[in-house]
């Protein structure tokens, strides 16, 4: 504050040395400028407190932070501890759940006992009038606990928990008795993405099938899935959502393209703003994005029913964006016909289910795949359509219990 008092000493001091008038009036004038900017400041937000703005921000973020939580405590059966309350919820036994889904929102779920799959099993027979192919679809094997995102290729999402979407009947399965999270006009559903442990990772990358890559904190994804809209994620008219992918900083980013491409690089040296990191050819897209980082071994999945195995060593990161890729396919594999459905990373442990072009959806343990090099019963003249990786929650049960034993 200026006092009377030190008005009283600045006339004082021009009084006795007048050449330090100068020096006294920048001053002055240098605090005023201070008063004034902050004084707009203060406008400013006494502007956003009358509007509500300030407190609409406020109540978003708050609303941002309970979802969190409500996501970890629904993945955790309740076993979150606050420390002003003890759970509410008893533990939840957690089973699998298979989701077969296409681009126009149509959904089935089937539940399955983890400890009694067997490898080669059928889990399902899918009919539909349409053939398989044109309808797109995907499958996502996923824990009973979990949480899902929809995404649509405008942008737009669709929170909500797995076991909130009706169970189908594996012996009559087929798209006429299904659940529907309706696009809008316009709109196709791009993929369905597991959210639960999201505010567990640093990062999220979301990925377009033209091989652009926008990378955002885990904490503004959560802002914006509060508000029911990440972005489409797409620069060109003839671009469409891929999905999302998240990680650590110091995770390897990973993106499989149909005829065989591969890009990767580390999670930092992404963009933040979207870019092309990958140049696909015309007829090519990606089929698959992943962190490689934690897994010792990478697993493709062609159309024809081969298995091609690589380490995760054998990946060349990128050194800059734009890039055509490291190629896992011959010349002359690629022009024979040869596309890749499905990649993933993977231990020996691990599971997964394929959906056969004639509708079967079976169960493979995938160290048998590897050793292999090929999908058993695979039929030359019925294309595999697609691929979802998966391990198995009693695996990880034995695994704990195995280490216990050693320890005693």
């Amino acid at each position: 504050m200026i006092s009377q008092d030190k008005i009283d000493e600045w006339i004082r001091e021009v009084q006795e040395r007048p050449a330090s008038a100068e020096l006294i009036i920048r001053y002055i004038a240098n605090r005023l400028s201070e008063l004034a900017s902050r004084e707009e400041e203060l406008a400013a937000e006494n502007i956003e407190l009358l509007s509500g703005r300030k407190v609409e921000n406020y109540e978003s973020r708050i609303a941002s932070l309970e979802y969190q939580l409500e996501l970890l405590k629904r993945q955790f059966a309740g076993e979150v501890i606050l420390p002003s309350a003890e759970p509410s919820m008893k533990p939840s036994v957690e089973t699998l759940n298979l989701l077969v889904y296409n681009h126009l929102g149509q959904v089935l779920r089937l539940e399955t006992d983890p400890v009694g799959l067997v490898p080669g099993q059928t889990l399902a027979q899918l009919h539909s009038e349409t053939p398989h192919e044109e309808l797109l679809p995907n499958l996502l094997v996923i824990s009973s606990l979990e949480e899902l995102l929809f995404i649509f290729d405008s942008g737009r999402t669709v929170a909500m928990p797995v076991a909130q979407i009706p169970l189908s009947d594996p012996e009559n399965l087929n798209w006429k008795q299904t659940f529907i999270q309706e696009p809008r006009i316009k709109e196709e559903l791009a993929a369905i993405q597991p959210i639960a442990k999201m505010t567990l990772y640093e990062a999220s990358v979301q990925a377009s099938r033209r091989g652009f890559v926008k990378k955002m904190k885990a904490s503004f994804l959560a802002a914006h899935i509060a508000e029911n809209y990440i972005g489409s994620g797409v620069k060109l008219p003839a671009d469409k959502t891929l999905g999302l992918t998240f990680g650590m900083s110091d995770d390897l980013f990973v993106m499989v393209s149909r005829e065989g491409y591969i890009f990767s690089m580390q999670v930092d040296r992404l963009p933040s703003a979207i870019e092309e990191v990958i140049r696909l050819g015309i007829t090519d897209h990606i089929v698959s994005a992943f962190m490689a980082t934690h897994k010792a071994s990478l697993l493709f999945i062609t159309q024809n029913g081969k298995a091609v195995h690589r380490d995760t060593s054998w990946l060349e990161a990128a050194g800059s964006f734009k890039t055509k890729g490291q190629p896992l396919l011959s010349k002359e594999r690629r022009e024979a016909g040869i596309r890749i459905i499905g990649a993933t990373p993977i231990e020996e442990e691990d599971w997964g289910v394929i959906l056969h072009g004639d509708g079967t959806i079976k169960v493979y343990q995938l160290s048998e795949l590897m050793a292999a090099g090929s999908v058993p019963a695979a039929q030359p003249s019925i294309s595999l359509l697609s691929f979802s990786s998966f391990h198995r929650p009693e695996a990880r049960q034995e695994q704990v219990s195995e280490k216990s034993a050693t320890r005693s």
